[in-house]
């Protein structure tokens, strides 16, 4: 059952969706959206999945919770929640349809479905656990610790694609992705601040929202300088080819 208050309620406090804060924070999660859309679209194109495996399972494990589990006092936000797990399903399919002949790692390979339901289960449990022992309301910051987590491994997922022709990445969805969760950083300083006094300070989030915009402007140049190589390829496969057509 999820509570929600009325909009008298939460006018003019944390919770009031039209907070000048809480509009940078849905302007972020909009640009969420879009980054599942351009990692859905080119993984379909390039029958591959645009997300780390890890960061897939834990995303759809907080996902679930969010939309299902934890309680959420402002409907706009319940809404996104649920759009980001039904979206995220088919990043799901994604990954359990092209896969497992992409990895790398025999072990993980032979035995990935194995490693992904495990993997998900898992993440499910220790975010539930964290949201229940350590308070953490309408679990913001396991969000921003598997946003963390994303980030990180994706910098090795772009690395390890480069081997596979780059398929699954996308450098809209990277620049999306960053700018999402530069937008979900100010509103969650914000709403976090005026309702957790318990934390005693920001300190822990201020530090996963820096880590993570560093590491998500590390994605996006290396995203981006694969995809130059990549368009740059044909055009040396022309170059090599003309001289030999010369010749005959």
């Amino acid at each position: 059952m999820h509570p929600t208050f009325s909009f008298e309620q939460v006018r003019g406090g944390p919770f009031d969706p039209f907070a000048w804060f809480n509009i940078i924070g849905e302007i972020g999660c909009v640009f969420w959206i879009l980054a599942y859309v351009f990692i859905i679209r080119q993984s379909f194109k390039d029958k591959s999945y645009g997300l780390p495996m890890v960061a897939i399972c834990m995303n759809l494990a907080w996902e679930f919770l969010a939309s299902w589990v934890i309680p959420n006092p402002v409907p706009l936000w319940h809404f996104f929640d649920r759009v980001w797990f039904f979206v995220d399903l088919v990043i799901v399919y994604q990954m359990l349809r092209y896969g497992r002949e992409l990895q790398t790692i025999p072990e993980i390979q032979r035995n990935f479905y194995g490693v992904v339901a495990g993997t998900a289960m898992l993440s499910a449990f220790g975010l539930y656990a964290f949201y229940v022992q350590y308070h953490d309301m309408l679990g913001l910051m396991g969000a921003f610790m598997v946003n963390l987590v994303m980030s990180v491994t994706f910098i090795f997922f772009a690395f390890s694609r480069r081997h596979q022709d780059g398929r699954g990445l996308s450098v809209p969805a990277a620049w999306c992705k960053m700018l999402g969760t530069l937008g979900t950083s100010i509103e969650c300083h914000y709403v976090i601040g005026m309702t957790q006094d318990w934390l005693g300070g920001l300190n822990f989030l201020t530090f996963l929202c820096l880590s993570i915009f560093l590491f998500d402007c590390l994605y996006i140049y290396v995203v981006t300088k694969a995809a130059r190589a990549a368009a740059k390829e044909p055009e040396l496969e022309v170059r090599q080819e003309q001289p030999a057509l010369v010749a005959a």
